[in-house]
């Protein structure tokens, strides 16, 4: 007995019926994926009325604790309601933070399943051809069709429009990202001969004006061979002095300077270019950058007297292409401070420019690395090993493959090597070690510390241990490393390893996780590591044990690193610097300074004398 088939008809009817259906279900779809992304975009601009646009502690009520701490410096329980207040804004801020990536994501799922929805509803609303002869219709079909499409072409380009517009918005800023990290040797002379790099011109350059024609060659050709280790010990090379580490010899520097009335002050000048870059020193000569949204310079001023001797403007490179950076205020388009080999001073700005300028104030070489994808604007300064500029150059997310370490040739500007970085972009400065034996450029990310080979870029071992905005750099002392950001830890690591050593209790050896800074380098020596925390504690640590020693309060703001001068450690806040006695069970206050103006950058110690940049000027702090 054979099975009777449906009729033609019922076939076709049955057809229909199910690509109706399936019409119908595409139709649906489209409007609960609209009503979906209409909600996370309401959630988002609610999220958006009340988030923390610039600061988190940006609070009436945070700072009206503060204010109160003012007058009541011995009240424990109120202090301890500042830092349960602090840990919440700041916990709040990168909780709205994840609420923002996390409704982007779910708005582009949103718009995905709409685009599809659409254009199925779209395609099974055609009618299939008729086989019977008939006049030619009006292809009304291809003409919806058509319609379709460019309703689709202009819902995608509204939603990506939407989409940057939300970003640039509601993109959040943690304040200045500028980078720390570095050591000073002895306050000695330098070993290279100063006449050899010859004399400085005769006249400075007015204030804001054009560069002029280089002088004279000197009589003699400065050196071109690397500097010496005892030459760069003996001079303030780099951010935080040779090494990156902070610290200064002893030095009879004074405990108490006031800018108005001129007391521990040696001399102080105009500087005639904003910049958040830190002084550095060879020999006789200091150098700053600054810039703005036209200009990029590099100043030499006179160590002694603080004459300024040269501003060399530097040239926008092709790479940049004249363009404008986007980045935050506090950060500014100079905020990388250089580094200098005695032989020429090496300068980087927020627009990726990078130029070599020798000790005459003539350009040597100039470099473009391209505008970085920075959320606060490029940071990071440059490190030097042997006949090398170092630049950590990190930018956008992991995801975009686009953060490098790269080493120039210091001669020439030529990339000797460049190593792909899988980390999002970041604030500290890479720094030079030498343990036991093995040289590793020491570089934090968000989430790792790499080690590299400076001969050759090569990773040697990587530890995930950071997270978020990273600004500390890394700091080295006795054998041991350590990193620390805010979110989440400080961490003790020894750098022997090889491959990732996240998991291993022989290289990671503790972690703490209170008081960290967002933006000061730690401070570390044999036996204590000190953190500065941007809302005014100094915290001591062992440094063999991770255990809390002691706690020092300040009602001021802090982005400078700490210093240490042999057993003292200056510390450089907003309004105020003060001088600390730091002890194994506590420390001591033991002298106040005040520059009149607001201070962000870190000092430089050299000759028995201290240099800071303040907003407006340069200041010596010395005896007179």
């Amino acid at each position: 007995m054979t099975e009777s088939k449906p009729p033609q008809n019922d076939r076709e009817t049955l057809h229909a019926g199910r690509i109706a259906a399936w019409r119908t279900a595409a139709v649906r779809s489209s409007y609960v994926a609209a009503v979906f992304i209409s909600l996370v975009a309401l959630l988002l601009l609610w999220d958006f009325s009340g988030r923390l646009v610039k600061d988190p502690l940006d609070s009436d009520a945070y700072r009206q604790l503060r204010g109160q701490l003012a007058g009541s410096q011995d009240d424990t329980a109120l202090r301890e309601t500042i830092r349960a207040e602090d840990v919440r804004l700041r916990e709040n801020y990168f909780r709205q933070r994840r609420f923002t990536q996390t409704g982007g994501w779910l708005a582009l799922a949103g718009a995905l399943v709409l685009l599809i929805s659409i254009k199925a509803a779209a395609t099974l609303q055609r009618k299939l051809p008729s086989p019977s002869p008939a006049e030619p219709p009006h292809d009304r079909e291809t003409r919806r069709s058509n319609a379709a499409r460019w309703a689709v072409a202009g819902l995608g380009v509204v939603l990506v429009g939407a989409g940057v517009l939300l970003n640039s918005t509601i993109r959040t800023e943690l304040g200045s990202a500028t980078a720390a990290g570095s050591k000073s040797g002895p306050p000695v002379a330098p070993a290279v001969d100063q006449s050899a790099v010859g004399p400085a011109p005769a006249a400075a350059a007015p204030a804001g004006a054009p560069p002029s024609a280089p002088p004279a060659a000197p009589p003699s050709a400065p050196p071109t061979a690397p500097p010496a280790a005892e030459e760069m010990a003996a001079n303030w090379p780099r951010f935080r002095g040779p090494g990156g580490l902070g610290i200064a010899p002893a030095a009879d520097l004074p405990t108490a300077w006031d800018a108005e009335s001129g007391e521990g002050i040696r001399w102080k000048t105009p500087v005639p270019m904003p910049g958040n870059s830190s002084p550095i020193i060879w020999g006789d000569r200091l150098f700053l950058t600054g810039a703005d949204e036209q200009r990029r310079v590099v100043l030499c001023y006179d160590a002694a007297e603080g004459k300024q001797l040269w501003e060399t403007e530097i040239p926008a490179t092709p790479e940049s292409g004249g363009k404008v950076p986007e980045l935050s205020e506090d950060t500014g388009f100079a905020a990388s401070t250089p580094a200098t080999d005695g032989r020429k001073v090496y300068a980087i700005f927020a627009n990726g420019d990078l130029a070599a300028v020798d000790f005459e104030g003539k350009v040597v070489w100039t470099r473009g690395l391209g505008i970085p994808k920075n959320a606060y604007g490029h940071a990071s300064s440059l490190a030097m090993w042997r006949d090398r500029v170092i630049i950590q150059f990190d930018q956008a997310a992991p995801k975009d493959q686009l953060s490098k370490l790269i080493a120039l040739d210091a001669a020439t500007g030529e990339t000797a090597w460049s190593t792909p970085r899988d980390v999002a972009n970041s604030w500290p400065s890479p720094i030079v070690i030498d343990h036991e034996g093995s040289e590793q450029i020491i570089t934090c990310a968000d989430p790792f510390v790499i080690a590299y080979n400076p001969a050759d870029g090569k990773e040697i071992w990587r530890c995930k241990c950071l997270r978020q905005d990273v600004g500390p750099s890394p700091t080295y002392a006795d054998g041991i490393l350590y990193v620390a950001s805010e979110f989440p830890q400080m961490t003790a690591i020894r750098p022997s390893g090889t491959g990732d050593i996240t998991e291993s209790d022989k290289y990671v050896l503790w972690i703490a996780e209170d008081n960290l800074p967002d933006t000061c380098s730690p401070l570390a020596t044999a036996k204590h590591v000190y953190v500065m925390a941007s809302f005014g504690y100094l915290t001591c640590y062992d440094a063999k044990s991770g255990k809390l020693l002691w706690e020092w309060e300040s009602d001021d703001s802090f982005t400078s690193s700490p210093t240490l001068v042999g057993d003292l450690v200056y510390v450089f806040g907003l309004e105020t610097c003060a001088v600390i006695s730091p002890g194994g069970e506590k420390a001591e206050t033991v002298g106040k300074g005040n520059l009149g103006e607001e201070c962000v950058t870190s000092p430089a110690v050299h000759g028995g004398r201290m240099f800071i940049r303040g907003k407006e000027h340069l200041f010596c702090i010395g005896k007179k």
